[in-house]
């Protein structure tokens, strides 16, 4: 049995950035769906959680491998979407472009960037709690007014 809860800790709003020139857009609000990290958590090699991410956003970590090869191996698992959270804590004040690498792969799943303290924040949260991911919803854009109005992450970083 595998278990999800509702973790009130990171009962936040956090701010991504679509991925350049790969994949898809999220087209639809997915409203209690799971996101869960993959394991290994760089996603450079073929995922050992494949059950668990089937229908559900993979979280994993940037570094090691093109965001391509992480995408399409979170793809491969039937997972819906991809965020990538930053390996980088000095870097919060920034998003990372996500970029194409070039092979010629399809990419058909979207992806998002999530700055490190963000990603960090839900992955020790889901550690923590020794669940295997966390329930969130994806809305599709917020309007100025909505941002003003958002439940914020402690250090979060918002334009």
């Amino acid at each position: 049995m595998y278990e999800f809860i509702f973790i009130a800790e990171i009962n936040y709003t956090f701010r991504c950035r679509l991925a350049d020139s790969i994949g898809t857009s999220f087209k639809t609000l997915l409203k209690n769906i799971y996101l869960i990290p993959t394991q290994p958590l760089g996603a450079c090699s073929r995922l050992q959680n494949r059950f668990e991410l089937q229908g559900n956003i993979a979280l994993i970590e940037r570094g090691e491998c093109s965001f391509v090869t992480k995408i399409i191996n979170a793809q491969d698992t039937g997972a819906l979407g991809v965020i990538v959270m930053d390996n980088d804590r000095t870097t919060d004040d920034r998003f990372v472009d996500m970029i194409d690498d070039s092979t010629q792969r399809n990419v058909h799943i979207p992806a998002m960037f999530l700055q490190y303290r963000d990603g960090h924040l839900i992955l020790n949260s889901i550690e923590n709690n020794h669940v295997i991911g966390a329930r969130i919803n994806i809305p599709l854009n917020l309007t100025y007014n909505e941002i003003l109005q958002v439940h914020r992450a402690p250090g979060s970083y918002w334009l």
